[in-house]
Protein backbone atom coordinates (compact mmCIF):
# COMPACT_ATOMS: atom_id res chain seq x y z
CA UNK A 1 0.00 0.00 0.00
CA UNK A 2 1.42 3.34 -0.95
CA UNK A 3 2.05 6.03 1.56
CA UNK A 4 -1.15 7.95 2.30
CA UNK A 5 -1.18 11.71 2.11
CA UNK A 6 -1.34 13.66 5.31
CA UNK A 7 -5.01 14.37 6.15
CA UNK A 8 -6.29 17.31 8.11
CA UNK A 9 -7.04 15.05 11.04
CA UNK A 10 -7.75 11.40 11.84
CA UNK A 11 -10.73 9.87 13.63
CA UNK A 12 -11.98 6.43 14.54
CA UNK A 13 -15.14 5.13 12.91
CA UNK A 14 -17.39 5.69 15.93
CA UNK A 15 -16.50 9.37 16.26
CA UNK A 16 -16.74 9.87 12.51
CA UNK A 17 -20.21 8.32 12.46
CA UNK A 18 -21.33 10.71 15.20
CA UNK A 19 -19.87 13.78 13.46
CA UNK A 20 -20.61 12.69 9.89
CA UNK A 21 -22.68 15.75 8.99
CA UNK A 22 -20.03 18.13 10.30
CA UNK A 23 -17.26 16.25 8.47
CA UNK A 24 -19.21 16.33 5.21
CA UNK A 25 -19.83 20.05 5.66
CA UNK A 26 -16.09 20.67 6.09
CA UNK A 27 -15.31 18.54 3.06
CA UNK A 28 -17.91 20.30 0.94
CA UNK A 29 -17.32 23.85 2.08
CA UNK A 30 -13.63 23.96 3.05
CA UNK A 31 -12.14 21.07 1.08
CA UNK A 32 -10.98 19.30 4.25
CA UNK A 33 -10.06 15.61 4.05
CA UNK A 34 -10.50 13.33 7.09
CA UNK A 35 -8.68 10.04 7.67
CA UNK A 36 -10.99 7.45 9.25
CA UNK A 37 -9.77 4.14 10.64
CA UNK A 38 -11.68 1.02 11.71
CA UNK A 39 -9.36 -1.72 12.92
CA UNK A 40 -7.15 -2.41 9.88
CA UNK A 41 -9.39 -0.49 7.46
CA UNK A 42 -8.34 3.06 6.64
CA UNK A 43 -10.35 5.35 4.35
CA UNK A 44 -10.53 9.03 3.54
CA UNK A 45 -13.65 11.17 3.63
CA UNK A 46 -12.73 13.58 0.83
CA UNK A 47 -14.33 16.42 -1.15
CA UNK A 48 -15.57 15.63 -4.64
CA UNK A 49 -12.86 17.61 -6.41
CA UNK A 50 -10.34 15.03 -5.14
CA UNK A 51 -12.27 12.33 -7.04
CA UNK A 52 -14.26 14.03 -9.88
CA UNK A 53 -15.64 10.75 -11.17
CA UNK A 54 -17.92 10.64 -8.12
CA UNK A 55 -20.05 13.38 -9.65
CA UNK A 56 -21.27 11.08 -12.42
CA UNK A 57 -24.70 9.65 -11.75
CA UNK A 58 -24.76 5.95 -10.87
CA UNK A 59 -21.01 5.60 -11.45
CA UNK A 60 -20.42 4.42 -7.86
CA UNK A 61 -22.61 3.32 -4.96
CA UNK A 62 -24.21 6.40 -3.39
CA UNK A 63 -25.95 6.97 -0.07
CA UNK A 64 -27.97 9.77 1.43
CA UNK A 65 -26.36 11.02 4.61
CA UNK A 66 -28.98 9.57 6.95
CA UNK A 67 -28.60 6.09 5.43
CA UNK A 68 -24.82 6.42 5.30
CA UNK A 69 -24.74 7.22 9.01
CA UNK A 70 -26.66 4.03 9.80
CA UNK A 71 -24.45 1.81 7.61
CA UNK A 72 -21.22 3.71 8.20
CA UNK A 73 -19.19 0.69 9.38
CA UNK A 74 -20.02 -1.32 6.25
CA UNK A 75 -19.28 1.66 4.01
CA UNK A 76 -15.80 1.99 5.52
CA UNK A 77 -15.13 -1.70 4.84
CA UNK A 78 -16.31 -1.43 1.23
CA UNK A 79 -14.33 1.74 0.59
CA UNK A 80 -11.18 0.20 2.10
CA UNK A 81 -11.56 -2.74 -0.33
CA UNK A 82 -11.39 -0.35 -3.29
CA UNK A 83 -15.05 0.56 -3.83
CA UNK A 84 -15.55 4.34 -3.46
CA UNK A 85 -18.77 5.22 -1.65
CA UNK A 86 -20.44 8.51 -2.66
CA UNK A 87 -22.27 10.49 0.02
CA UNK A 88 -25.10 12.70 -1.16
CA UNK A 89 -27.53 15.19 0.26
CA UNK A 90 -30.87 14.24 -1.24
CA UNK A 91 -29.83 13.74 -4.91
CA UNK A 92 -26.69 15.93 -4.86
CA UNK A 93 -23.26 14.28 -4.29
CA UNK A 94 -21.34 16.15 -1.58
CA UNK A 95 -18.41 13.91 -0.52
CA UNK A 96 -16.86 10.52 -1.11
CA UNK A 97 -15.25 7.73 0.96
CA UNK A 98 -12.04 6.58 -0.75
CA UNK A 99 -9.45 3.89 -0.07
CA UNK A 100 -6.23 5.50 1.04
CA UNK A 101 -4.09 4.37 -1.90
CA UNK A 102 -6.69 5.49 -4.47
CA UNK A 103 -6.77 8.95 -2.91
CA UNK A 104 -2.96 9.14 -2.95
CA UNK A 105 -2.80 8.49 -6.66
CA UNK A 106 -5.66 10.87 -7.31
CA UNK A 107 -3.94 13.77 -5.59
CA UNK A 108 -1.36 14.19 -8.31
CA UNK A 109 -0.48 12.38 -11.50
CA UNK A 110 3.16 13.42 -11.03
CA UNK A 111 4.97 11.39 -8.34
CA UNK A 112 7.56 14.12 -8.12
CA UNK A 113 5.06 16.81 -7.32
CA UNK A 114 5.95 18.69 -4.13
CA UNK A 115 3.96 17.81 -1.06
CA UNK A 116 2.67 21.34 -0.69
CA UNK A 117 1.29 21.60 -4.24
CA UNK A 118 -2.33 22.47 -4.58
CA UNK A 119 -4.47 19.66 -6.01
CA UNK A 120 -6.17 20.09 -9.36
CA UNK A 121 -9.63 21.55 -9.52
CA UNK A 122 -8.74 24.79 -7.80
CA UNK A 123 -8.73 23.41 -4.23
CA UNK A 124 -6.14 25.12 -2.09
CA UNK A 125 -5.41 22.87 0.88
CA UNK A 126 -1.63 22.98 1.28
CA UNK A 127 -0.22 20.70 3.93
CA UNK A 128 2.99 22.75 4.03
CA UNK A 129 1.31 25.48 6.02
CA UNK A 130 0.69 23.64 9.27
CA UNK A 131 1.73 26.69 11.25
CA UNK A 132 -1.28 28.66 10.07
CA UNK A 133 -3.92 29.18 12.74
CA UNK A 134 -6.87 28.45 10.43
CA UNK A 135 -7.53 25.90 7.74
CA UNK A 136 -7.04 27.38 4.25
CA UNK A 137 -10.28 28.10 2.42
CA UNK A 138 -11.26 26.05 -0.58
CA UNK A 139 -11.31 28.07 -3.79
CA UNK A 140 -13.42 26.94 -6.73
CA UNK A 141 -12.78 27.96 -10.31
CA UNK A 142 -15.50 29.13 -12.64
CA UNK A 143 -15.17 25.79 -14.42
CA UNK A 144 -16.01 23.98 -11.17
CA UNK A 145 -19.14 26.07 -10.76
CA UNK A 146 -20.25 25.51 -14.35
CA UNK A 147 -19.58 21.80 -14.08
CA UNK A 148 -21.65 21.45 -10.91
CA UNK A 149 -24.55 23.28 -12.54
CA UNK A 150 -24.43 21.18 -15.70
CA UNK A 151 -24.24 17.87 -13.83
CA UNK A 152 -27.05 18.89 -11.49
CA UNK A 153 -29.47 19.39 -14.39
CA UNK A 154 -32.65 21.53 -14.30
CA UNK A 155 -33.74 22.81 -10.91
CA UNK A 156 -36.49 20.66 -9.40
CA UNK A 157 -37.08 22.41 -6.10
CA UNK A 158 -40.37 22.35 -4.19
CA UNK A 159 -43.21 24.60 -5.34
CA UNK A 160 -46.36 26.13 -3.87
CA UNK A 161 -48.72 24.46 -6.32
CA UNK A 162 -49.93 27.94 -7.38
CA UNK A 163 -48.86 28.54 -11.01
CA UNK A 164 -48.81 32.33 -10.78
CA UNK A 165 -46.70 32.40 -7.62
CA UNK A 166 -44.42 29.58 -8.82
CA UNK A 167 -43.75 31.52 -12.02
CA UNK A 168 -42.87 34.64 -10.03
CA UNK A 169 -40.55 32.85 -7.59
CA UNK A 170 -39.13 30.06 -9.73
CA UNK A 171 -39.97 27.65 -6.93
CA UNK A 172 -38.11 27.17 -3.64
CA UNK A 173 -34.39 26.87 -4.31
CA UNK A 174 -32.16 24.50 -2.29
CA UNK A 175 -29.78 26.19 0.12
CA UNK A 176 -31.88 29.34 0.43
CA UNK A 177 -34.04 30.76 3.21
CA UNK A 178 -37.39 32.11 2.00
CA UNK A 179 -39.48 34.27 4.33
CA UNK A 180 -43.24 34.66 3.97
CA UNK A 181 -44.18 37.96 5.61
CA UNK A 182 -47.83 38.76 6.25
CA UNK A 183 -49.85 40.62 8.83
CA UNK A 184 -52.10 38.44 11.02
CA UNK A 185 -55.28 37.15 9.29
CA UNK A 186 -53.87 37.68 5.77
CA UNK A 187 -52.93 34.00 5.43
CA UNK A 188 -49.15 33.70 5.64
CA UNK A 189 -49.34 30.30 7.36
CA UNK A 190 -51.55 28.96 4.58
CA UNK A 191 -48.83 29.76 2.05
CA UNK A 192 -46.35 27.71 4.05
CA UNK A 193 -48.93 24.93 4.26
CA UNK A 194 -49.44 25.10 0.48
CA UNK A 195 -45.73 24.42 -0.12
CA UNK A 196 -45.78 21.55 2.40
CA UNK A 197 -48.92 19.99 0.86
CA UNK A 198 -47.58 20.18 -2.68
CA UNK A 199 -44.18 18.73 -1.73
CA UNK A 200 -45.44 15.92 0.51
CA UNK A 201 -48.78 14.98 -1.06
CA UNK A 202 -48.18 15.69 -4.75
CA UNK A 203 -44.43 15.24 -5.20
CA UNK A 204 -44.20 12.60 -2.42
CA UNK A 205 -41.03 14.15 -0.99
CA UNK A 206 -40.25 14.48 2.70
CA UNK A 207 -41.14 17.71 4.52
CA UNK A 208 -40.19 18.73 8.06
CA UNK A 209 -42.98 20.99 9.38
CA UNK A 210 -41.77 22.86 12.46
CA UNK A 211 -44.93 24.28 14.04
CA UNK A 212 -44.28 27.03 16.55
CA UNK A 213 -47.83 28.41 16.24
CA UNK A 214 -50.33 25.68 15.29
CA UNK A 215 -50.28 22.17 16.71
CA UNK A 216 -50.52 18.77 15.05
CA UNK A 217 -54.33 18.73 15.14
CA UNK A 218 -54.56 22.19 13.55
CA UNK A 219 -52.22 21.18 10.73
CA UNK A 220 -54.13 17.95 10.11
CA UNK A 221 -57.48 19.75 9.93
CA UNK A 222 -56.13 22.43 7.61
CA UNK A 223 -54.69 19.82 5.25
CA UNK A 224 -57.93 17.82 5.14
CA UNK A 225 -59.96 20.99 4.62
CA UNK A 226 -57.70 22.14 1.78
CA UNK A 227 -57.61 18.72 0.13
CA UNK A 228 -61.33 17.93 0.34
CA UNK A 229 -62.92 21.39 0.28
CA UNK A 230 -64.57 20.71 3.64
CA UNK A 231 -65.41 23.60 5.97
CA UNK A 232 -62.54 24.19 8.38
CA UNK A 233 -64.87 25.34 11.22
CA UNK A 234 -66.77 22.07 11.00
CA UNK A 235 -63.56 20.06 11.01
CA UNK A 236 -62.48 21.90 14.16
CA UNK A 237 -65.55 20.39 15.83
CA UNK A 238 -64.34 16.90 14.87
CA UNK A 239 -67.18 16.25 12.40
CA UNK A 240 -65.83 14.59 9.22
CA UNK A 241 -67.89 13.34 6.31
CA UNK A 242 -67.23 9.80 4.99
CA UNK A 243 -65.27 11.28 2.08
CA UNK A 244 -63.10 13.35 4.43
CA UNK A 245 -62.48 10.30 6.61
CA UNK A 246 -61.40 8.38 3.50
CA UNK A 247 -59.00 11.15 2.48
CA UNK A 248 -57.61 11.26 6.02
CA UNK A 249 -56.89 7.53 5.83
CA UNK A 250 -55.05 8.03 2.54
CA UNK A 251 -52.83 10.70 4.10
CA UNK A 252 -51.65 8.46 6.93
CA UNK A 253 -48.43 7.54 5.14
CA UNK A 254 -47.70 10.97 3.66
CA UNK A 255 -44.02 11.98 4.16
CA UNK A 256 -44.85 14.99 6.31
CA UNK A 257 -42.99 15.12 9.63
CA UNK A 258 -44.42 17.52 12.26
CA UNK A 259 -42.58 18.97 15.23
CA UNK A 260 -44.87 21.08 17.43
CA UNK A 261 -42.89 20.97 20.67
CA UNK A 262 -43.37 23.89 23.02
CA UNK A 263 -39.59 24.35 23.31
CA UNK A 264 -39.08 24.55 19.55
CA UNK A 265 -36.05 26.65 18.68
CA UNK A 266 -34.12 27.26 15.48
CA UNK A 267 -31.22 25.29 16.95
CA UNK A 268 -33.54 22.34 17.67
CA UNK A 269 -34.77 22.41 14.08
CA UNK A 270 -31.20 22.51 12.80
CA UNK A 271 -30.31 19.50 14.99
CA UNK A 272 -33.36 17.49 13.94
CA UNK A 273 -33.31 18.15 10.18
CA UNK A 274 -30.15 16.12 9.37
CA UNK A 275 -31.79 12.98 10.76
CA UNK A 276 -34.86 13.23 8.50
CA UNK A 277 -34.27 10.84 5.57
CA UNK A 278 -34.41 12.34 2.06
CA UNK A 279 -35.43 15.75 3.39
CA UNK A 280 -36.71 18.02 0.60
CA UNK A 281 -38.19 21.02 2.45
CA UNK A 282 -38.25 22.61 5.90
CA UNK A 283 -41.27 24.77 6.80
CA UNK A 284 -41.22 26.87 9.97
CA UNK A 285 -44.68 28.06 10.99
CA UNK A 286 -44.12 30.58 12.44
CA UNK A 287 -41.84 33.38 13.64
CA UNK A 288 -43.90 35.63 15.93
CA UNK A 289 -43.06 39.34 15.97
CA UNK A 290 -44.55 39.94 19.44
CA UNK A 291 -42.56 38.54 22.34
CA UNK A 292 -44.02 35.45 23.96
CA UNK A 293 -42.21 33.84 26.86
CA UNK A 294 -43.63 30.43 25.91
CA UNK A 295 -42.44 30.62 22.29
CA UNK A 296 -38.69 30.78 21.69
CA UNK A 297 -39.30 31.79 18.06
CA UNK A 298 -40.67 35.21 18.98
CA UNK A 299 -39.71 38.77 19.81
CA UNK A 300 -36.11 39.94 19.75
CA UNK A 301 -34.85 36.39 19.24
CA UNK A 302 -36.02 36.34 15.62
CA UNK A 303 -32.82 37.72 14.01
CA UNK A 304 -30.69 34.99 15.59
CA UNK A 305 -33.30 32.36 14.69
CA UNK A 306 -33.36 33.57 11.08
CA UNK A 307 -29.57 33.30 10.83
CA UNK A 308 -29.68 29.76 12.22
CA UNK A 309 -32.34 28.77 9.66
CA UNK A 310 -30.31 30.33 6.83
CA UNK A 311 -27.28 28.33 7.97
CA UNK A 312 -29.42 25.18 8.07
CA UNK A 313 -30.49 25.75 4.46
CA UNK A 314 -26.90 26.14 3.31
CA UNK A 315 -25.56 23.22 5.34
CA UNK A 316 -28.16 20.66 4.24
CA UNK A 317 -28.63 22.27 0.82
CA UNK A 318 -32.41 22.20 1.18
CA UNK A 319 -34.93 25.06 0.92
CA UNK A 320 -36.15 26.47 4.23
CA UNK A 321 -39.46 28.36 4.22
CA UNK A 322 -40.29 30.39 7.34
CA UNK A 323 -43.49 32.35 8.00
CA UNK A 324 -43.33 35.59 10.01
CA UNK A 325 -46.57 37.21 11.22
CA UNK A 326 -45.54 40.77 10.36
CA UNK A 327 -44.89 42.86 7.27
CA UNK A 328 -42.98 45.56 9.16
CA UNK A 329 -40.04 46.57 6.91
CA UNK A 330 -37.86 47.35 9.93
CA UNK A 331 -38.25 43.83 11.33
CA UNK A 332 -37.87 42.16 7.94
CA UNK A 333 -34.64 44.07 7.36
CA UNK A 334 -33.14 42.40 10.44
CA UNK A 335 -33.91 38.88 9.23
CA UNK A 336 -31.39 36.97 7.13
CA UNK A 337 -33.63 36.04 4.19
CA UNK A 338 -32.47 35.19 0.67
CA UNK A 339 -35.99 35.59 -0.75
CA UNK A 340 -38.84 37.60 0.78
CA UNK A 341 -42.51 37.04 -0.10
CA UNK A 342 -44.72 39.80 1.27
CA UNK A 343 -48.50 39.27 1.33
CA UNK A 344 -50.55 42.46 1.16
CA UNK A 345 -54.34 42.79 1.29
CA UNK A 346 -55.87 44.79 -1.56
CA UNK A 347 -59.06 46.84 -1.81
CA UNK A 348 -60.70 43.74 -3.21
CA UNK A 349 -61.23 41.31 -0.31
CA UNK A 350 -60.96 38.42 -2.73
CA UNK A 351 -57.42 39.25 -3.86
CA UNK A 352 -54.10 39.23 -2.02
CA UNK A 353 -50.94 40.54 -3.65
CA UNK A 354 -47.65 38.68 -3.17
CA UNK A 355 -44.50 40.71 -3.82
CA UNK A 356 -41.34 38.68 -4.48
CA UNK A 357 -38.05 40.33 -3.49
CA UNK A 358 -34.56 38.86 -3.59
CA UNK A 359 -31.53 39.92 -1.61
CA UNK A 360 -29.35 42.39 -3.54
CA UNK A 361 -31.89 42.63 -6.37
CA UNK A 362 -35.02 44.00 -4.71
CA UNK A 363 -38.46 43.24 -6.15
CA UNK A 364 -38.26 40.72 -8.98
CA UNK A 365 -41.93 39.85 -9.46
CA UNK A 366 -45.42 39.68 -8.03
CA UNK A 367 -48.55 37.56 -8.19
CA UNK A 368 -52.16 37.72 -7.03
CA UNK A 369 -53.79 35.01 -4.95
CA UNK A 370 -57.39 34.31 -4.03
CA UNK A 371 -57.76 33.58 -0.29
CA UNK A 372 -60.14 30.75 0.57
CA UNK A 373 -59.88 30.89 4.35
CA UNK A 374 -62.96 28.73 4.83
CA UNK A 375 -61.02 25.86 3.27
CA UNK A 376 -57.54 26.83 4.56
CA UNK A 377 -55.99 27.40 1.17
CA UNK A 378 -55.10 29.86 -1.57
CA UNK A 379 -55.94 29.83 -5.26
CA UNK A 380 -54.76 31.82 -8.24
CA UNK A 381 -56.79 35.03 -8.32
CA UNK A 382 -57.26 34.89 -12.08
CA UNK A 383 -58.52 31.31 -12.02
CA UNK A 384 -62.11 31.76 -10.78
CA UNK A 385 -64.37 33.29 -13.47
CA UNK A 386 -68.09 32.60 -13.38
CA UNK A 387 -69.22 30.05 -15.91
CA UNK A 388 -70.42 31.78 -19.02
CA UNK A 389 -68.69 35.09 -18.31
CA UNK A 390 -65.40 34.38 -20.07
CA UNK A 391 -62.44 36.04 -18.42
CA UNK A 392 -64.46 38.67 -16.58
CA UNK A 393 -63.95 38.97 -12.84
CA UNK A 394 -66.79 37.18 -11.08
CA UNK A 395 -66.96 39.94 -8.46
CA UNK A 396 -68.50 42.21 -11.07
CA UNK A 397 -71.60 40.03 -10.75
CA UNK A 398 -71.95 40.27 -6.97
CA UNK A 399 -73.15 43.15 -4.85
CA UNK A 400 -71.20 45.07 -2.21
CA UNK A 401 -73.77 43.91 0.35
CA UNK A 402 -72.99 40.25 -0.41
CA UNK A 403 -69.26 40.79 -0.15
CA UNK A 404 -69.56 42.76 3.09
CA UNK A 405 -71.83 40.09 4.58
CA UNK A 406 -69.28 37.40 3.68
CA UNK A 407 -66.43 39.38 5.21
CA UNK A 408 -68.39 40.17 8.37
CA UNK A 409 -69.30 36.48 8.73
CA UNK A 410 -65.68 35.27 8.63
CA UNK A 411 -65.02 35.45 12.41
CA UNK A 412 -68.03 33.19 12.99
CA UNK A 413 -67.66 30.78 10.05
CA UNK A 414 -63.99 30.28 10.93
CA UNK A 415 -64.83 29.42 14.53
CA UNK A 416 -62.89 32.36 15.99
CA UNK A 417 -66.13 33.83 17.41
CA UNK A 418 -69.16 32.06 18.87
CA UNK A 419 -72.75 33.04 19.52
CA UNK A 420 -74.63 32.46 16.25
CA UNK A 421 -77.24 29.76 15.64
CA UNK A 422 -75.75 26.84 13.75
CA UNK A 423 -78.22 27.23 10.87
CA UNK A 424 -77.15 30.84 10.27
CA UNK A 425 -73.48 29.90 10.59
CA UNK A 426 -73.83 27.20 7.93
CA UNK A 427 -75.76 29.58 5.68
CA UNK A 428 -73.08 32.25 5.93
CA UNK A 429 -70.36 29.63 5.38
CA UNK A 430 -72.15 28.52 2.21
CA UNK A 431 -72.21 32.13 1.03
CA UNK A 432 -68.46 32.49 1.61
CA UNK A 433 -67.80 29.25 -0.24
CA UNK A 434 -69.93 30.32 -3.21
CA UNK A 435 -68.26 33.73 -3.37
CA UNK A 436 -64.77 32.26 -3.09
CA UNK A 437 -65.48 29.75 -5.88
CA UNK A 438 -67.28 32.32 -8.04
CA UNK A 439 -70.40 30.11 -8.29
CA UNK A 440 -73.06 32.59 -9.32
CA UNK A 441 -75.85 30.00 -9.41
CA UNK A 442 -75.14 29.00 -5.82
CA UNK A 443 -75.10 32.68 -4.79
CA UNK A 444 -78.51 33.18 -6.41
CA UNK A 445 -79.92 30.09 -4.71
CA UNK A 446 -78.80 31.36 -1.32
CA UNK A 447 -80.42 34.78 -1.82
CA UNK A 448 -83.87 33.68 -0.59
CA UNK A 449 -82.59 32.01 2.57
CA UNK A 450 -80.27 34.92 3.29
CA UNK A 451 -83.13 37.36 2.83
CA UNK A 452 -85.28 35.48 5.33
CA UNK A 453 -82.41 35.34 7.84
CA UNK A 454 -81.73 39.06 7.38
CA UNK A 455 -85.41 39.94 7.79
CA UNK A 456 -85.58 38.22 11.19
CA UNK A 457 -82.00 38.17 12.48
CA UNK A 458 -81.16 36.56 15.82
CA UNK A 459 -79.73 38.48 18.74
CA UNK A 460 -76.12 39.26 17.85
CA UNK A 461 -73.25 39.18 20.37
CA UNK A 462 -72.46 42.63 21.73
CA UNK A 463 -68.96 42.70 20.24
CA UNK A 464 -67.31 44.52 17.38
CA UNK A 465 -67.70 41.47 15.17
CA UNK A 466 -71.32 41.00 16.20
CA UNK A 467 -72.24 44.61 15.50
CA UNK A 468 -70.56 44.48 12.12
CA UNK A 469 -72.44 41.31 11.18
CA UNK A 470 -75.74 42.84 12.34
CA UNK A 471 -75.09 45.90 10.21
CA UNK A 472 -74.19 43.72 7.23
CA UNK A 473 -77.43 41.71 7.60
CA UNK A 474 -79.43 44.93 7.87
CA UNK A 475 -77.75 46.31 4.74
CA UNK A 476 -78.36 43.04 2.89
CA UNK A 477 -82.07 43.19 3.79
CA UNK A 478 -82.47 46.92 3.05
CA UNK A 479 -84.45 47.75 -0.11
CA UNK A 480 -82.46 48.93 -3.08
CA UNK A 481 -82.34 52.72 -3.58
CA UNK A 482 -84.68 54.21 -6.09
CA UNK A 483 -83.41 53.87 -9.61
CA UNK A 484 -80.96 51.06 -8.85
CA UNK A 485 -83.21 48.17 -9.72
CA UNK A 486 -86.24 48.75 -11.88
CA UNK A 487 -89.27 47.04 -10.44
CA UNK A 488 -92.05 45.87 -12.77
CA UNK A 489 -95.14 48.09 -12.74
CA UNK A 490 -98.12 46.75 -10.87
CA UNK A 491 -101.14 45.87 -13.06
CA UNK A 492 -103.98 48.34 -13.15
CA UNK A 493 -106.30 45.97 -11.30
CA UNK A 494 -103.86 45.67 -8.39
CA UNK A 495 -103.45 49.40 -7.80
CA UNK A 496 -105.19 51.07 -4.85
CA UNK A 497 -108.70 52.13 -5.51
CA UNK A 498 -108.00 55.78 -4.78
CA UNK A 499 -105.22 55.84 -7.35
CA UNK A 500 -107.48 54.42 -10.06
CA UNK A 501 -110.30 56.85 -9.34
CA UNK A 502 -112.75 54.16 -8.29
CA UNK A 503 -113.44 55.64 -4.83
CA UNK A 504 -115.97 58.39 -5.32
CA UNK A 505 -117.05 59.00 -1.74
CA UNK A 506 -113.77 60.57 -0.56
CA UNK A 507 -113.91 64.29 0.07
CA UNK A 508 -111.65 66.36 -2.12
CA UNK A 509 -110.07 68.00 0.91
CA UNK A 510 -109.15 64.60 2.36
CA UNK A 511 -107.57 63.28 -0.82
CA UNK A 512 -104.28 65.22 -0.59
CA UNK A 513 -103.88 64.25 3.08
CA UNK A 514 -104.41 60.56 2.26
CA UNK A 515 -102.00 60.84 -0.62
CA UNK A 516 -99.34 62.24 1.72
CA UNK A 517 -99.25 59.15 3.93
CA UNK A 518 -100.02 56.65 1.20
CA UNK A 519 -103.23 55.41 2.91
CA UNK A 520 -106.79 55.38 1.75
CA UNK A 521 -109.97 54.63 3.69
CA UNK A 522 -110.38 50.93 4.25
CA UNK A 523 -106.66 50.16 4.67
CA UNK A 524 -107.26 49.25 8.28
CA UNK A 525 -109.19 46.22 7.05
CA UNK A 526 -106.35 44.90 4.85
CA UNK A 527 -104.51 42.98 7.56
CA UNK A 528 -105.04 39.24 6.97
CA UNK A 529 -106.53 37.14 9.70
CA UNK A 530 -103.54 34.78 9.59
CA UNK A 531 -100.98 37.51 10.34
CA UNK A 532 -98.27 36.26 12.72
CA UNK A 533 -98.51 39.43 14.78
CA UNK A 534 -101.85 41.21 14.12
CA UNK A 535 -100.66 44.56 15.42
CA UNK A 536 -103.48 46.59 13.84
CA UNK A 537 -106.22 44.42 15.34
CA UNK A 538 -104.58 44.49 18.78
CA UNK A 539 -104.32 48.27 18.63
CA UNK A 540 -107.94 48.69 17.60
CA UNK A 541 -109.20 46.35 20.31
CA UNK A 542 -107.08 48.03 22.95
CA UNK A 543 -108.25 51.50 22.01
CA UNK A 544 -111.84 50.33 22.07
CA UNK A 545 -111.49 48.74 25.53
CA UNK A 546 -109.60 51.65 27.07
CA UNK A 547 -111.58 54.31 28.91
CA UNK A 548 -108.63 56.64 28.61
CA UNK A 549 -109.33 56.65 24.87
CA UNK A 550 -113.13 56.94 24.73
CA UNK A 551 -113.34 57.99 21.09
CA UNK A 552 -113.93 54.83 19.08
CA UNK A 553 -112.88 54.31 15.50
CA UNK A 554 -115.51 55.99 13.32
CA UNK A 555 -115.87 54.53 9.86
CA UNK A 556 -116.36 56.69 6.81
CA UNK A 557 -120.02 55.83 6.35
CA UNK A 558 -120.73 56.71 9.98
CA UNK A 559 -119.15 60.13 9.55
CA UNK A 560 -121.63 61.11 6.84
CA UNK A 561 -124.69 59.88 8.80
CA UNK A 562 -123.99 62.31 11.74
CA UNK A 563 -124.42 63.78 14.16
CA UNK A 564 -122.14 61.61 16.33
CA UNK A 565 -120.72 62.40 19.79
CA UNK A 566 -117.19 63.75 19.96
CA UNK A 567 -116.61 62.33 23.44
CA UNK A 568 -118.06 59.58 25.60
CA UNK A 569 -119.66 60.45 28.90
CA UNK A 570 -118.14 57.32 30.48
CA UNK A 571 -114.66 58.65 31.36
CA UNK A 572 -113.45 57.81 34.84
CA UNK A 573 -109.75 57.91 34.05
CA UNK A 574 -109.23 54.23 34.84
CA UNK A 575 -107.51 52.36 32.02
CA UNK A 576 -108.94 49.06 30.95
CA UNK A 577 -106.10 47.70 28.75
CA UNK A 578 -106.53 44.07 27.86
CA UNK A 579 -103.78 42.15 26.04
CA UNK A 580 -105.40 39.48 23.86
CA UNK A 581 -103.87 36.08 23.57
CA UNK A 582 -101.74 35.82 20.44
Amino acid sequence: MSQSPQAEHAMNASDARRDLYALVKRAEGDGVTTLIHKREDRVLLAPLDRFPAARKADAFPSWVLSAAQKEFGDLISRAAQGQPQVLRRNTTPVAVLLPVDTHASALSSDPAAPSGAAPTGGAVNSQGQQDRESVPRRLATLGDAIGSVLTAGPATGPTFGLPGLDAATGGLQPGRLTLVAAAPSVGGSLLGLAAARTTALVDHRTVLYAASGPNQADIMRRIISAETGGDYPRLKQGRLTPQEQQVAQQLVHAPLMIDDGSDLTAEAIAETAPYVPDLALVVVDRLQAAHNARLPLSGDRLPDASQALASLARTLHVPVLAVVDSDDPTLLGLLDADVLLTLTATTDPGRVQVTVAERDFGVIGSAYLRPDLLHARFGDAEAAPVAGTGSEDWRLHTTPEERELADAALPYTSGAQKGLPSALTHLLAALRTALAAGEQEAIDELATSLGQAAAAPPQMPDTTEGRRLAAALHAYNAPAPAGVTAQPSAPESARPAAASGLVSDVDDEDAPRDADDGLVPGDEEDEPETAVFPALRILKDSVTRSKMHPVPVIRLEDREDGPWPLISEDMDGEPRWVHPDV
